[in-house]
């Protein structure tokens, strides 16, 4: 598969071959284990081999709250509370998986976007995400597009087709890309595309804003009957979302308890 900036154009199995030299080095390090690269069509997987209960995976469990699950992984309060450079590259190292590149992720105006997806299952993430950027690092978020009805298919056109889970996909984080640059990438063709998307947002593009919800203008949704999907957390399930910051609030943003909500 090709990566593809404004000029650029690199071959991202390559340039994810190399990245990963240091990355698993720097993993055997710190684990004192062997890893494993295992290469498939799409994808490259990186497998830590441990016979024994070490104390690093003992600390591991314990950092992560004894939680396995992807769909129900948090961030450590740990990185929460380290100091910023532990959260630099808490951060990066996310988004290294996580994380695009595009210049296709334009906003309506045009200005470039890198985006953290964060599997639907987890509705917990996706706030700790934006906490530690905007709080914790000073890096401005422009939205978290929800995979929630509401949000991705807020017209009903998907359901009316009959694909009735289509909304159900990634959540999104999405920070301008000349904000992402304090943040960065190891793997290499994602940095080379941040950093040209960055320049190009730097001469075309003011200044981003902080996300401080609630904002001033909603614009009214019709209701979908997946609002009441089992496929919804409990806490939100059954309720009506015209904007993407009221599921933020309702799912524990710190910026919705500052501000006072619009007269």
């Amino acid at each position: 598969m090709i990566a593809v900036g404004i000029q650029k154009k690199i071959t991202q199995k390559d340039s994810i071959k190399v990245s990963l030299i240091d990355v698993v080095s720097r993993v055997e390090e710190l684990t004192d284990s062997r890893v494993r690269q295992v290469e498939e069509r799409y994808s490259i997987k990186l497998i830590i081999e441990s016979l024994r209960n070490t104390l690093f995976w003992r600390n591991i469990k314990l950092i992560l709250n004894n939680k396995m699950s992807f769909a129900e992984f948090e961030v450590p309060k740990t990185i929460i509370d380290a100091e910023p450079q532990i959260k630099k590259e808490f951060v990066r190292g996310f988004a290294d998986v996580a994380g695009s590149a595009r210049f296709s992720n334009r906003d309506e105006a045009g200005k470039c976007r890198i985006y953290l997806d964060v599997l639907n299952q987890n509705w917990i993430l996706p706030v700790q995400m934006c906490y530690l950027l905007q709080d914790g690092l000073g890096v401005p978020v422009r939205n978290i597009t929800w995979g929630h009805p509401n949000i991705r298919d807020p017209a009903l056109k998907d359901y009316n087709k009959n694909k009735r889970d289509a909304w159900a996909r990634e959540h999104q984080i999405r920070v301008y890309a000349e904000d992402f640059l304090k943040i960065g990438f190891y793997i290499r063709h994602k940095q080379e595309i941040l950093e040209e998307l960055a320049q190009y947002n730097k001469e075309k593009f003011s200044e981003s804003n902080f996300c401080s919800p609630p904002k001033t203008r909603i614009r009214e949704k019709q209701n979908h009957p997946e609002e009441e999907s089992d496929k919804l957390p409990q806490r939100i399930r059954g309720k009506h979302y015209d904007a993407y910051w009221q599921i933020c609030c309702d799912l524990g943003c710190v910026r919705c308890e500052k501000t006072e909500p619009p007269a």
